[in-house]
């Protein structure tokens, strides 16, 4: 399992250009950063594992819908399949996940 995974990273790592992964990470940045926000508003300073649980989900599809842009646009995949790949991947592995699991 380990194993595919390397694989996989790395034939999509040989597959895009530094400068256009480097751009795509950018962007994922900028648009990280209003859903981070917009968390943080919703839950408040000292929320309780359900309000953050409860929030989640919504930070996570914002999350996975920059991530199918990113891929649509700034990385241009052609395949729809492939760019739905990566949104959900982006989504799933979202920052706020770990937000939460930290709390735990």
């Amino acid at each position: 399992m380990v194993l595919s995974a390397a694989q996989l990273t790395i034939r999509l790592i040989m597959a895009f250009s530094v400068r256009l992964t480097f751009v795509a990470a950018i962007v994922l940045t900028v648009a990280a950063l209003p859903i981070a926000a917009m968390y943080d508003f919703v839950v408040g300073p000292n929320a309780a594992l359900s309000a953050r649980l409860s929030a989640a989900p919504v930070a996570m599809v914002l999350m996975g819908l920059a991530g199918y842009a990113i891929a649509r646009w700034v990385l241009k995949i052609r395949r729809a399949r492939g760019q739905i790949i990566a949104g959900v991947m982006v989504g799933l592995l979202d920052p706020h996940l770990f937000t939460i699991l930290s709390g735990i």
